[in-house]
C-alpha cells in the first residue's frame, strides 16, 4: 500500500517553478530540483513522473497563478488603455526585477521547438494573453483611451511581442529607465 503524500504539491510545484526560472530545463538537475523542493527523487518521481513531466506540471502551475494575476491586473483598470499600460509596468518590474526573467518566455525560447508538449503550453499562455490584451484593446476604443483603429486582433499580438520583447530585455540587464522608454514606444502605437 503505498503511502499518502505528507507535502503541499502546489508548494513543491512552486519551489520547482523557481528551479527551472534560476537555470532552465537543461541547466536544472534532478538534485537541483531536489535541494529545491526537499524532496528526495523517489518522492519527485513518485508525485510527477520525470523531471519533464515535473517541468511540465511546473509551467502549468506557474501559467494558472499569472493567468489569474493578469485577469485581475487587466480588469481592475479603469479604462482599456490604463489596462494595458498597468500591465505593461507589471512586465516591467518583473523583467527589471529579477534576471531569471519568465518561465513561459523562457520555456518558448528554450524548448518550445523541440518539445511539442512545452510548444501547447507556451501556445495557450499567447492566446490567453493576447485574447486579454484584445479585449482592453477593443475596451479601451470604446472607452475612448485607444485611438489606432488598426487590425485590433494584429495590435494585441505586436502588445504581446511588446511584453516578450521587455522580458528579453530584462535579462540582458536594461534598467527600469530603459525599459520604460522601449515600452512607451509600443504603447505609442495605441495613439
Amino acid at each position: 500500500m503505498a503511502r499518502p503524500r505528507s507535502f503541499d504539491s502546489d508548494v513543491v510545484l512552486d519551489k520547482a517553478v523557481e528551479a527551472f526560472r534560476g537555470k532552465g530545463f537543461d541547466g536544472t538537475s534532478v538534485e537541483d530540483l531536489e535541494k529545491a523542493t526537499g524532496l528526495g527523487r523517489a518522492s519527485l518521481y513518485g508525485a510527477f513522473g520525470d523531471k519533464r513531466a515535473l517541468y511540465l506540471a511546473a509551467l502549468r502551475r506557474y501559467q494558472g497563478t499569472k493567468d489569474i494575476s493578469l485577469l485581475q491586473t487587466l480588469n481592475a483598470a479603469k479604462t482599456g488603455r490604463a489596462a494595458i499600460e498597468k500591465l505593461f509596468s507589471v512586465v516591467i518590474e518583473e523583467a527589471a526585477g529579477d534576471p531569471c526573467g519568465c518561465l513561459l518566455a523562457n520555456a518558448a525560447s528554450e524548448r518550445a521547438a523541440h518539445d511539442a508538449r512545452v510548444a501547447r503550453c507556451v501556445e495557450d499562455n499567447r492566446r490567453r494573453v493576447e485574447g486579454a490584451l484584445l479585449a482592453a484593446v477593443l475596451r479601451g476604443r470604446a472607452d475612448g483611451s485607444v485611438k489606432a483603429r488598426g487590425e485590433a486582433r494584429a495590435s494585441a499580438r505586436f502588445l504581446f511581442a511588446a511584453t516578450l520583447g521587455l522580458r528579453a530585455l530584462g535579462r540582458t540587464g536594461c534598467d527600469r529607465a530603459e525599459l520604460r522608454a522601449a515600452a512607451g514606444e509600443a504603447l505609442r502605437t495605441l495613439d
